[in-house]
């Protein structure tokens, strides 16, 4: 493992399942009138897709739902539960209205940013406190500024969360000069998670493939050198005799994290 192109000596090596529990929170964003394959709104009306797998989950583990709108709203819709049925009717009845399309961007940032802010909090007000995991239904159709961007990230990079996405494969991708273009994916590829294009009647497909990815993740322990705040760049490798035992191996792991006190 290295810090900053630095090696450190890794102190722990865990596989956390069954001793940390999850709280998997579905971010969407408001449903609004002709951006329905830009936003949320293709998950419309399919979100029952999920209630199976998630009925099938450790006891010990939660959902959640929150929404942001770029009329400025920002809401956690549903705090963990372990009831599947409530958060895939609240999912729904998220994304059942229909906004106009009038609404500002500024005011979508800003709520995005809200919106995971408040999910943090709430994750540390638990105990014992859950591994924040989000999961965003949305086919980010964005852009931010590339500092606002950064600062979401360090937010989160300060936390144990892991973000993942899924995007409907209608939806459009973006390009972008001069801001972070679809956010929510730098996001999730920041935090060591995935986002995954998948037809309308694949999500559970998705959904599977992220919970999987979670249950099979290990977690290695060090000892930053300095609380500095800042944003420190991770890089984990195997070693030359685990290459030749695992060939194909592909490690998937957060690109950076903020050491900080709490």
């Amino acid at each position: 493992m290295l810090d900053n192109g630095g090696p450190v000596a890794i102190k722990t090596f865990d596989n956390p399942t069954g001793t940390r529990p999850l709280a998997l929170w579905f971010v969407v964003q408001c449903n609004m009138a002709g951006w329905e394959s830009r936003g949320s709104g293709l998950f419309r009306g399919q979100i029952h897709r999920f209630e199976p797998i998630l009925k099938t989950r450790n006891s010990r583990d939660s959902v959640a739902v929150a929404h942001w709108c770029d009329n400025g709203d920002s809401r956690l819709d549903l705090l963990p539960t372990s009831n599947a049925e409530e958060a895939t009717a609240t999912l729904e009845r998220v994304l059942t209205p229909v906004l106009s399309d009038n609404l500002q961007d500024r005011a979508g940032e800003l709520a995005l940013e809200q919106t995971l802010q408040l999910i943090i909090d709430e994750t540390r007000s638990l105990s014992p406190e859950p591994v924040p995991v989000l999961i965003f239904l949305y086919g980010d159709y964005s852009g931010m500024p590339k500092a606002e961007a950064d600062h979401i990230v360090d937010e989160l990079l300060a936390t144990a969360v892991i973000a993942y996405g899924l995007k409907d494969s209608r939806s459009p991708g973006i390009w972008l000069i001069g801001e972070q273009a679809e956010v929510a994916h730098y996001v999730a590829r920041e935090t060591g998670g995935v986002y995954l294009k998948l037809a309308r009647g694949n999500y559970a497909t998705g959904l599977t493939q992220i919970l999987r990815q979670l249950d099979s993740r290990y977690e290695l322990g060090f000892q930053p050198e300095a609380l500095d705040g800042k944003r420190h760049k991770l890089t984990v490798k195997l070693t030359d005799a685990a290459k030749k035992e695992h060939t194909g191996v592909r490690l998937r792991y957060r690109l950076a994290y903020v050491p900080t006190q709490r």
